[in-house]
């Protein structure tokens, strides 16, 4: 049935171009979108999904509950075919939803979650029936590789979010100290985890669609695991120093930014920059032979870091000159800063003028497609200030001037826009 429809999927996308081309007539192209038409998904509403898994869960802790009760008095046989018979349901309902109910979305979400946290189960209460060590990031692994193949086996996004969300639990584990102990777990385990779903992702995108027009539960686990992804190379492959953790972010933002001129990753990555540029003393300056071995050393944050680039690099035409600057001025902030006896007096006003010039520009180049691009740029340009103002030591009539002025230019400015007509952006691709 899933190949049915994959292939009916395929069909229908090719049948304009078909069209186009004169290889089939219009009564042809009809008739094919007739017979390989896809059927409207049953019980696709997502509450049902929701008060499903509800349901699912409240049995589930009534049967362990019963479980318990009587837990210590059972002999050893008995507690491990209890431990397992909740994994044997469970696929068993996963079973018959892929093969009798394939069109069922709560039937396949539910019984594809429930059966990754029967493994989990099965796992916690084996070792506990047979007294095993605990090792937190062992379990994790073990846990990870048992419930990877649910996703493509029953092309499950609750799988999928639940089992990427084991995998970064597992990457902070395997990158440092502050989650778990460390377990000899090599630091490249986390990425190979992350990289293992990516052909998940590329396997539901709708071909032909640009990033911002695809599913919502899409855009969301690019945006949301990437974002993860790279707070948890930089927490512990940086140590908080501002250049790695810059081209970390930048790196992600650039190869973001070529999926398209409006899109939830680029949008996520840009404000965390754009935190950073506002407030750049939250990250250490390090010492700058420290922060280039970690740039330069061959570790999961810089092997990640190249791979975006040369992604970003190889479809450099999607970008413009200010995602270019922006993504340098972290990098030339954080070199001027090594110089800040030298400059004395004019270095704290040096991430203020970035902010101030970048925001501008910003604006500029958003004049005549989006307002509220124009209102975000113009609110970082005057927080900027602000930051600036209120630290400094200047008499209060001048910080009352300026910030009197910039709230006049602010107003006059979207009074004007809102009365001009605005041009409306006609091709997915166009930049902003």
């Amino acid at each position: 049935m899933n190949r049915r429809a994959a292939f009916s999927r395929d069909l229908l996308a090719e049948l304009p171009l078909w069209e186009q081309k004169g290889w089939v007539s219009a009564e042809q192209a009809t008739l094919l979108r007739g017979q390989y038409a896809l059927a409207a998904p049953q019980s696709g509403a997502w509450w049902q999904l929701v008060l499903s898994l509800f349901a699912m869960l409240c049995v589930s802790a009534g049967v362990i509950a019963l479980f318990a009760s009587n837990w210590a008095e059972l002999s050893r046989e008995v507690r491990v075919v209890l431990s397992l018979t909740p994994l044997a349901l469970a696929q068993l309902a996963l079973l018959y939803a892929i093969f009798a109910r394939p069109l069922n979305v709560a039937w396949r979400e539910c019984s594809a979650l429930v059966l990754a946290l029967a493994v989990g189960a099965a796992i916690a209460l084996v070792a506990q029936t047979y007294h095993v060590e605990a090792n937190p990031p062992l379990f994790l692994r073990t846990w990870i590789l048992l419930a990877l193949p649910l996703p493509y086996v029953a092309r499950s996004w609750a799988a999928a979010f639940f089992v990427a969300f084991l995998i970064h639990v597992f990457g902070f584990a395997a990158l440092g100290d502050g989650l778990f102990y460390r377990s000899g777990i090599s630091p490249w385990e986390y990425p190979a985890g992350v990289l293992a779903l990516l052909p998940w992702l590329l396997w539901q995108r709708q071909r032909g669609e640009a990033y911002r027009c695809q599913r919502y539960y899409w855009r969301t686990f690019a945006a949301g695991n990437g974002l993860v992804f790279a707070l948890a190379l930089c927490s512990e492959g940086t140590q908080g120093y501002l250049l790695p953790v810059w081209l970390c972010l930048a790196a992600w933002y650039l190869a973001a930014r070529t999926l398209g001129w409006r899109n939830a990753m680029a949008i996520v990555f840009q404000l965390v920059l754009a935190v950073i540029l506002l407030f750049p003393e939250w990250l250490s300056d390090g010492h700058t032979d420290d922060s280039l071995r970690l740039v330069l050393a061959l570790t999961p944050l810089t092997a990640v870091n190249a791979a975006l680039l040369v992604f970003a690099l190889c479809r450099w035409r999607q970008l413009t000159w200010w995602d270019a600057a922006f993504a340098a001025s972290g990098v030339l902030l954080y070199f001027l800063g090594e110089q800040r006896e030298t400059l004395g007096q004019a270095w704290p006003w040096l991430p203020t003028l970035f902010v101030v010039v970048l925001g501008l520009w910003r604006a500029r180049l958003a004049l005549e497609h989006s307002l509220f691009v124009v209102n975000a740029a113009l609110i970082w340009v005057l927080m900027a200030l602000f930051a600036r103002f209120v630290a400094d030591e200047l008499p209060l009539w001048l910080k009352g001037t300026v910030f009197i002025g910039a709230g006049a230019a602010f107003f006059i400015l979207n009074l004007r826009l809102a009365r001009r007509p605005q041009a409306v952006a006609t091709t997915p691709g166009e930049k902003s």
